[in-house]
C-alpha cells in the first residue's frame, strides 16, 4: 500500500533510531553538534579579532582609555601656549569634565610620562584658567 512521502520518511526516521544501539547515537549526535558549535566560536573569535578587528573612529575624549586621555589633555596644554586661544583650551577640555579640575588632578592620576615643556604648559593654562577674565563680571554691582 502507499504510504506516501511522509509516511516513508517517518518510517525512515524511526527504523535508525529503533536498531540496537540508540544511546550510543544519540551521543554521537550530541559529540557533533558540540564539536561543530566549538569550531564554530573558534572560527568567529579568530574572524572577529584578528580578520576583521573593531577600530573606532570619532570616540570621544571622555571615552578614551587613561593613558591617551592624559595624552590629549597635554595636546591640548600644548596648542593653547602655541596659539594662546584661552576658549578653544576651555572647550577641549571641557569634553573631560570642568577643565579646571582636570587640570589639577592630571598629574596625580596619569601614569604617562610628562615632559617638561607639557608640564610647564599645563601649569601655564591652569593659571590662565584660574585667571578672572574682562569678559566675565567681577561679582560687585556696576
Amino acid at each position: 500500500m502507499a504510504r506516501g512521502f511522509v509516511g516513508q520518511l517517518q518510517a525512515v526516521v524511526l527504523q535508525g533510531w529503533e536498531g540496537s544501539r540508540p544511546m550510543r547515537r544519540h551521543k554521537a549526535m550530541i559529540g557533533m553538534l558540540g564539536l561543530g558549535l566549538v569550531i564554530g566560536v573558534g572560527v568567529g573569535f579568530l574572524l572577529g579579532y584578528y580578520v576583521w578587528p573593531v577600530r573606532y573612529i570619532d570616540v570621544a575624549p571622555m571615552d578614551l582609555h587613561p593613558d591617551w586621555r592624559a595624552e590629549y589633555v597635554q595636546m591640548v596644554a600644548l596648542a593653547y601656549t602655541r596659539d594662546q586661544d584661552l576658549t578653544l583650551a576651555r572647550a577641549r577640555l571641557a569634553l573631560l569634565g570642568d577643565p579646571i579640575e582636570v587640570l589639577q588632578r592630571f598629574p596625580d592620576r596619569s601614569t604617562v610620562s610628562i615632559s617638561p615643556a607639557a608640564r610647564s604648559a599645563i601649569a601655564e593654562l591652569l593659571r590662565a584658567l584660574r585667571a578672572p577674565s574682562a569678559s566675565e563680571p567681577s561679582g560687585g554691582p556696576p
